[in-house]
């Protein structure tokens, strides 16, 4: 804790877990080619939009989606690879078995590539997708919640702090 009893920038909040935005380790030539074209094949080109690799900032956001799952990230990256050498017109075929055979690689795979795809702004805009915002409730409602006498119980307890340190 710094002076004014705030957390210093060091110490880590347990309810909020840092956020990662990059992968655990950087992708291989031959890694991030892979899971270009398995985006590819799972997300190809059609009318206005793009397939998953020409997406304005994908690769950006393909390193963004596997930071988020840092946990899975080897099987996502041996998932891809090892489908390097399947020809293009039996990859398809290949994303299917795995998808029926091996769902712990094909799952995460499949959406880290999708998630990658769908956060790109040019494909939010595509199809519609405003992103996430802040819908905050308005203060009548709060108010309202308040005099119903939810809270009661709560105030007739009386003050309780739990150390999440455990203290």
């Amino acid at each position: 804790m710094s002076s004014n009893g705030r957390p210093t920038a060091t110490q880590q909040r347990l309810s909020v877990p840092p956020r990662n935005t990059r992968p655990p380790r950087a992708l291989a030539g031959t890694e991030l080619a892979a899971l270009l074209r398995v985006a590819d094949c799972l997300i190809p080109a059609s009318g206005a939009n793009p397939k998953a690799s020409d997406a304005e900032q994908y690769t950006s956001y393909l390193q963004l989606a596997l930071a988020a799952r840092a946990d899975v990230f080897d099987a996502i990256v041996d998932g891809a690879t090892s489908l390097a050498d399947t020809p293009e017109d039996g990859l398809w075929d290949a994303l299917k078995k795995m998808s029926a055979e091996d769902a712990i690689t094909f799952d995460p795979l499949s959406a880290v590539v999708a998630g990658a795809y769908f956060m790109t702004p040019q494909v939010m805009k595509l199809i519609g997708y405003p992103g996430q915002h802040r819908d905050p409730a308005p203060v009548e409602l709060a108010a309202d919640e308040i005099g119903s006498g939810i809270l009661d119980p709560v105030l007739e307890r009386g003050f309780i702090y739990v150390s999440a340190a455990g203290e």
